[in-house]
């Protein structure tokens, strides 16, 4: 029986009963524990053709785990569930036998894994049922279920025991469903724009791609030192280098960095480029992208509510000017503006400025903190500071300042593209830009990968990039306001390490 609520359950009791339990079974010569099972169906699929089953009388078996036990002298009731749903069992002496009707009331529990056959029926009640013939156990519990209601609420708990979280928050499964639904369309879309979906290492020598501390590990039979990829960007653009027109990934990426609200060690983003285009082009193209994935997801609708807000998706959305809207903010002449002096405005709004922080950080931080969150619809902000861009392609006439994009909505970035840098001895410069900071203790400045820049030696055709962060976009799709809750086993610390 589920736990009574507002009883407290001795864990190690009930584990010291589960185990005596399986020791009957195995001394009574039952497998507690078998390789196989001969059900005919899911248990979603019988109730669908529940009528079929009570017409034609055909007996079937089913199986799946028992969620909750009502003993009743020589009858139970009992109900078991899979993937696909669940079903109530009807189980008497009279029908099973009297040693199968024993066994099943002195060795099963809720949890337990068991296979049943027999016919359909109606309750008194109308409740559609099976009429136990006979039963197998395919799997014994040795730990119970949290109650249904009072069960597993505290999200620590629930981020650290998922399997459990699933099994007894069953709205918790709508989240993942969305996932897999938004990863496959997302995938449909870039597919049916004729992108190859390619792979790359996950292991880098060089750690770039992306402005972030990356970590590091060793690889014994080479002797080196090798770092996790913070992105795929690098060796994506050798792809387009070596003659693909269009490619994508769907990457798992990892950063050594904070752990907040939208930040996950690891995380997964789809990454693609695209031959001959640049990044106005490439807007155009997120924006109906965009568009078209909500109306997938949301019913043929381009609004859809998250947090408070109602967000209209539907196409174009505003572009807004990095500098302007910093200049705006801060009521300054940004190119005008001295790196001190900016170091001083950061310390001044309550930044813990860093001495290591160059231009671009500062900049960066200024935007996240005081003007990123006032953003709600979405919104495309463009032409980022160089200093902050050390991959992207400069504006002509702006040379302070390059082709780049963001598509920003509730006060978080969806997406990261520009128009890529294929000048292989600015490419160069930039790298050495990025070595200088990394020396003075900036610990996120890029990696600078000479076989990169001798990749673009090679020549590299004008290309528009572009990383969509898939974990925040299910957050924003699902109203979902903790990227813990879109990503199945999230990075915790361990409880016994209270470092």
């Amino acid at each position: 029986m589920l736990n009574e609520p507002n009883k407290i359950v001795d864990i190690n009791d009930e584990y010291k009963q589960r185990l005596r339990k399986l020791e009957q079974i195995k001394f009574s010569g039952v497998q507690a524990y078998p390789a196989n099972t001969k059900s005919d169906m899911s248990i979603g699929g019988w109730q669908a053709d529940f009528k079929k089953f009570i017409k034609n009388k055909k007996k079937v078996s089913l199986a799946g785990r028992v969620t909750s036990l009502r003993l009743q002298g020589g009858s139970c009731f009992f109900n078991f569930n899979d993937a696909s749903g669940g079903a109530q069992v009807f189980f008497r002496k009279d029908r099973v036998g009297d040693e199968a009707y024993q066994f099943f009331k002195a060795n099963i529990d809720v949890g337990d894994f068991v296979e049943v056959s027999g016919q359909a029926f109606l309750t008194k009640t109308k409740e559609p049922t099976l009429l136990a013939t006979n039963f197998k156990l395919l799997s014994k519990a040795l730990l119970p279920l949290p109650d249904k209601y009072y069960g597993l609420k505290d999200p620590d708990l629930r981020y650290r025991k998922r399997y459990v979280d699933l099994l007894v928050n069953p709205e918790i499964k709508k989240i993942f469903d969305l996932r897999s639904q938004i990863i496959k369309l997302s995938r449909q879309y870039f597919d049916d724009n004729d992108f190859m979906e390619v792979d790359t290492p996950v292991f880098q020598a060089v750690a770039g791609g992306a402005t972030a501390q990356p970590f590091v590990t060793h690889h014994n039979a080479l002797d080196i030192d090798l770092y996790l990829r913070v992105a795929p960007e690098l060796y994506l653009k050798r792809l387009i280098i070596g003659g693909y027109d269009r490619v994508y990934e769907i990457a798992r990426c990892f950063r050594n960095e904070g752990i907040d609200h939208q930040h996950n060690p690891e995380f997964t983003q789809l990454e693609a480029y695209w031959a001959y285009k640049d990044y106005d082009f490439l807007m155009k193209f997120t924006e109906k992208f965009f568009e078209w994935l909500v109306k997938k997801i949301n019913s043929n609708k381009t609004k859809i509510k998250s947090a408070e807000a109602m967000l209209d998706f539907k196409a174009p959305y505003p572009r807004l000017d990095f500098k302007e809207l910093l200049e705006k903010e801060f009521k300054f002449n940004l190119d005008k503006t001295a790196d001190v002096e900016l170091f001083q405005l950061a310390k001044q709004k309550g930044l813990q400025v860093d001495k290591t922080w160059g231009r671009g950080k500062i900049l960066d931080e200024l935007y996240k903190k005081f003007i990123r969150p006032k953003i709600i619809q979405p919104v495309f902000l463009i032409n980022h500071p160089l200093a902050l861009s050390p991959l992207a392609k400069k504006i002509v006439d702006r040379p302070d300042y390059v082709e780049r994009f963001q598509l920003v909505a509730m006060g978080a970035e969806l997406c990261n593209a520009f128009s890529e840098l294929n000048d292989p001895l600015d490419q160069a410069e930039r790298f050495k830009e990025q070595k200088r900071l990394r020396n003075q203790g900036d610990e996120e400045a890029q990696g600078a990968d000479d076989d990169f820049v001798e990749a673009l030696k090679h020549g590299m055709p004008p290309t528009a990039g572009i990383g969509i962060g898939l974990d925040r976009l299910v957050m924003l799709l699902g109203n979902i306001d903790n990227i813990k809750e879109v990503i199945l086993f999230p990075t915790m610390r361990p409880k016994d390490n209270e470092k």
